[in-house]
């Protein structure tokens, strides 16, 4: 035997160090050639996103504990080892064998933060740096014993690497048996690349299964579906466990009951969170706050809407009276089983349980729930594009890390452990390709009603999933007068990067995906006491949302006076003038105000005051009883049922038709018009006016209602609340009052921008007159840009003369030579005209860019039926119901290319579809009465009207 310095003691604990190094080295290359085999594609022995065997975990989880025990050992055996060699002075041994120490020590540290923070992408050097210490430390253990007394003998140059090999080959083996193909092929199941369509449960096996013959609507749920009229599905078809939602993460009994009896609501007891906080507390503390999280009966507006129309809603229709008659137990409960038309997106925790259908209680935690984490991240494909809750939940999703059911302790850590080591699993589970799109979104933010729940017809409700789509902003639409550089989806603005305040794997460079998901609500974080939120939303509205100019002042001989904030423009005492207002759409993706705007409230508030502050005239201002002046320039839209009712109560079930709608869409621009006669014997030779933008979630009226009928959810509140109202952009002008002739002012190259957003506003409102002037000016400030002559040729083209919309046209080619939004409007001037074919060509032009742009191919399409080209004109058709399955102009033109082909059935569909999703217009005599009856929304029903100040 070699000689050595080390004791028997000492030595048979070097052979423990040994046989657990041997161990780790196998390990290692087992974990290594997983990798590659996934790099290579060997799918039967890859650990992948569809496979982890407990086999593998087991390994993953004994290479931590394993190697921190031999770091242990190790450094315990040199402490013991070191003071007897030292002495020696064999610098070469002492050095490697310190060295290897230090690769140890680094192996055990950078190992505990790729355990503690596998998921954390800001700590890649963490990786490497395990990586190179572990290739390292043999050859430095090698070099050590090499240097030292006892060197290695000629045996262990083989004995090792066969020891390891055959360790290697028998962890590759006792894989192999432990593999499950099916099971673990299954673990998550496979989507298409978007996760919309295909599969068990989608929308499509329903219509080929249950849909009755002729024309099936594209959001057509079958009388059979347990949980219609709602369209989300379920795997299986059938009603999941609740705690498929809740993960039954449920609060203790007694802090929900606190929470119920002081707010009337869930507040502090979270449902649906404590598993997924674990991992993600800093996503988990934003999700608590959001409106998601309040979106069922611990929302007391929605709890009192859900409530009305659960006891008021009576009327049925032939495929209800089929649902019910499919579940006898559900006689007697129409109303009941309508209003799972809103609980696929407002309460799954208790829809997909199937309680929706009965008598609930308030107090359940299920009912206070909201949409937990699982709510959106269970879902795994989306149907289509029709909305109403149009999602799949695939069935309890068997998580395949060690120790699942475990809820604390030594199981709990090894579980979480395992999914830090390898979260390909999880990830994949949780995070579907759909969640990044638009229409992931589009399940419950694009809404229609038919006769199963309203026994009319079919209705459209809130969409900003078309508005966003069909627009510059989602770079789909040529005729935006605006396009952004860069595209943006819903995710970007609703779910920014945004710091944690709490621990998160998720977190890269410290920020997250923010789940707060704000928008415009204020409502339900004064409900609860939440400033922060309030505050986070009021920014979030201010910030380069919208913008208000004071634009423009005209007199009454006709002079027009433009950028108001510059000009101070004279004006004489008792002299009437008309003020301009500009309200432009700068960055929401969608029109404003968006949502449920039968409930929403955004107004204008027109002031003037005196030089001493001394109010003089207003319109738009809060009366004590909270309501907003009837006579102001309101944005939202005002609703009426079928007797000419106003729909106050969210009652969606009971809309017939809109008395106006006013919203402004991305990109454009709204003028608001005012008069007043200049007062009289005034002290101050100035007057100043303001315009502000003011926003309230909920309107009076509908606050009112929520209170009264659902007394529980406004527990903290003694009389009906006052909600916040957000001043969201302003603009003021001052008037100097006198006999004086005012002085022009020369606009600069900037100003183009608000010349044109005036012209936009009064080309929307049909004013050509005015909107030829605005874009005149623009093109006049801005000579080099396309936009003005582009928008001239729109205002020709609206005024029928399309020899000049060409000149304008021509001159906008000479600028920016074949864009593509000048393409459009050649494609309209062009049809116009009866140029088919070359109108044509430029409808082809604006898709080679514009690809999704639905006007660009149901122009397409008509021209091309106009000029003969069927085959082609159908094709272009069908890719706008691609786009839009409910688009009544694309199935009318298709109804009529059909005919011309001789294909009578197809063309009995089409049509069938057309009348379908046709506008009712005998409403129009409902609105009639209505307006009569109401003055002030008579006039706001108006496209140009004007408000005395």
């Amino acid at each position: 035997m070699p000689p050595s310095r080390l004791s028997i003691a000492q030595r048979r604990a070097l052979l423990v160090v040994l046989g657990l190094g041997l161990f780790m080295l196998a390990d290692t290359l087992y974990l290594l050639v997983n990798r590659l085999a996934a790099a290579i594609g060997l799918d039967w022995f890859a650990v992948n996103d569809l496979s982890l065997p407990r086999f593998y975990q087991i390994l993953v989880l004994s290479h931590t504990g394993v190697g921190l025990t031999l770091v242990a050992l190790a450094t315990g055996f040199v402490a013991w080892h070191l003071p007897t060699v030292w002495r020696w002075h064999r610098r070469r041994a002492i050095a490697t064998g310190i060295a290897t120490l230090a690769l140890g020590l680094a192996l055990a540290v950078t190992g505990l933060l790729i355990v503690s923070a596998a998921s954390n992408r800001d700590n890649p050097w963490a990786y490497w740096g395990h990586v190179a210490a572990a290739a390292v430390v043999p050859l430095a253990y090698l070099a050590h014993r090499r240097s030292s007394l006892w060197k290695p003998s000629r045996r262990s140059y083989l004995g090792v690497p066969a020891t390891v090999g055959g360790l290697l080959l028998l962890a590759v083996a006792l894989h192999g048996l432990s593999y499950d193909r099916e099971k673990d092929s299954k673990t998550t199941g496979k989507t298409g690349a978007a996760g919309i369509r295909g599969g068990p449960g989608s929308g499509q096996r329903q219509v080929e299964e249950y849909a009755p013959p002729g024309f099936v609507p594209a959001n057509y749920v079958p009388v059979t579906s347990p949980f219609f009229p709602a369209a989300t599905t379920t795997t299986t078809g059938g009603y999941l466990p609740s705690r498929i939602i809740t993960r039954d993460d449920l609060p203790a009994d007694e802090l929900l009951a606190r929470d119920l009896r002081e707010r009337g609501f869930a507040v502090e007891a979270q449902i649906g969170s404590e598993t997924c906080a674990r991992c993600h507390a800093g996503i988990v503390e934003q999700w608590s706050r959001s409106a998601h999280r309040f979106a069922s009966f611990n929302n007391p507006f929605y709890e009192a809407t859900i409530l009305h129309m659960r006891e008021h809603s009576r009327n049925t229709n032939p495929e209800l009276e089929a649902h019910l008659a499919a579940f006898p137990e559900l006689a007697g409960r129409e109303a009941k089983v309508k209003s799972k038309w809103c609980s696929g997106c407002h309460d799954p925790a208790l829809m997909l349980a199937g309680r929706m259908s009965g008598e609930i209680d308030r107090n359940w935690p299920q009912s206070q729930a909201g949409l937990t984490c699982l709510a959106c991240h269970a879902i795994d494909r989306v149907h289509d594009r029709t909305g109403n809750g149009n999602y799949n939940v695939a069935d309890e999703q068997e998580d395949p890390y060690l120790f699942r059911e475990a809820r604390r302790g030594l199981g709990r850590f090894v579980h979480d452990t395992a999914l830090k080591a390898r979260p390909d699993v999880h990830k994949r589970q949780m995070l579907k390709p759909v969640f990044r799109t638009g229409e992931y979104c589009a399940t419950c933010h694009k809404v229609s009603l038919d006769t199963r729940l309203n026994g009319y017809r079919w209705v459209r409700g809130q969409n900003e999933y078309d508005n966003w789509h069909d627009s510059g902003v989602a770079r789909n639409a040529s005729r935006t007068f605006y396009l952004p550089e860069n595209r943006r989806v819903c995710q970007d603005c609703h779910m920014p990067y945004e710091p944690i305040t709490a621990s998160d794997v998720s977190a890269r460079d410290g920020l997250v995906r923010s789940h707060r998901f704000l928008a415009v609500n204020t409502a339900l974080p004064f409900l609860r006491g939440d400033q922060e939120t309030i505050a986070r939303t009021e920014a979030f509205l201010r910030n380069e949302k919208l913008r208000v100019d004071l634009f423009a002042l005209r007199r009454e001989s006709g002079e027009t006076v433009a950028l108001l904030d510059r000009a101070r423009p004279v004006v004489r005492p008792g002299e009437v003038i008309g003020l301009e207002v500009v309200v432009r759409n700068l960055g929401v993706g969608h029109t404003f105000p968006g949502g449920t705007n039968d409930s929403n409230e955004g107004w204008l508030e027109m002031s003037m005051t005196d030089g001493t502050g001394r109010r003089l005239a207003i319109s738009g201002f809060l009366r004590p009883d909270g309501y907003v002046d009837p006579k102001a320039h309101f944005y939202r839209a005002l609703m009426v049922d079928r007797h000419g009712e106003p729909i106050h109560r969210r009652n969606a079930q009971d809309i017939v038709t809109p008395v106006y709608v006013r919203v402004i869409g991305p990109g454009t621009a709204d003028v608001a018009r005012y008069r007043l006669r200049v007062p009289a014997g005034q002290p101050s030779d100035e007057l100043k006016v303001r315009a502000r933008l003011l926003w309230r979630k909920f309107d009076r009226a509908y606050t009112e209602f929520a209170y009264h009928q659902n007394p529980d959810g406004f527990r903290a509140f003694d009389r009906v609340p006052d909600l916040p109202v957000t001043e969201i952009a302003a603009s003021t002008a001052v008037l100097r009052v006198g006999d004086e002739p005012s002085t022009p002012v020369s606009p600069s190259a900037q100003d183009w921008v608000r010349f044109n957003d005036w012209g936009i506003g009064l080309l929307l409102q049909e004013d050509t007159r005015a909107a030829a002037f605005a874009f005149g000016r623009a093109a006049e400030v801005a000579p080099d840009k396309v936009d003005g002559p582009r928008n001239l040729a729109r205002v020709a083209l609206a005024d029928g003369d399309l020899a000049t919309a060409y000149a304008h046209l021509q001159r906008a080619e000479l600028l920016a030579p074949g864009d593509p939004r000048t393409a459009w409007i050649w494609g309209l001037v062009l049809q116009e005209n009866g140029r088919y074919a070359e109108a044509a060509l430029a409808y082809r032009r604006v898709l080679e860019i514009f690809p999704e742009d639905r006007s660009a191919w149901r122009n397409l399409g008509r021209v091309l039926y106009l000029d003969g080209h069927l085959e082609e004109a159908l094709t272009a058709l069908d890719r706008v119901l691609a786009i839009d399955p409910e688009d009544r102009v694309a199935h009318y033109h298709r109804m009529l290319v059909l005919r011309a082909l001789g294909r009578e059935e197809e063309a009995g569909l089409a049509e069938a579809a057309y009348q379908y999703y046709q506008i009712d217009e005998s409403a129009a005599e409902v609105t009639r009465q209505y307006r009569l009856a109401h003055p002030e929304d008579n006039r706001e029903s108006l496209v140009l009207h004007v408000h005395d100040l």
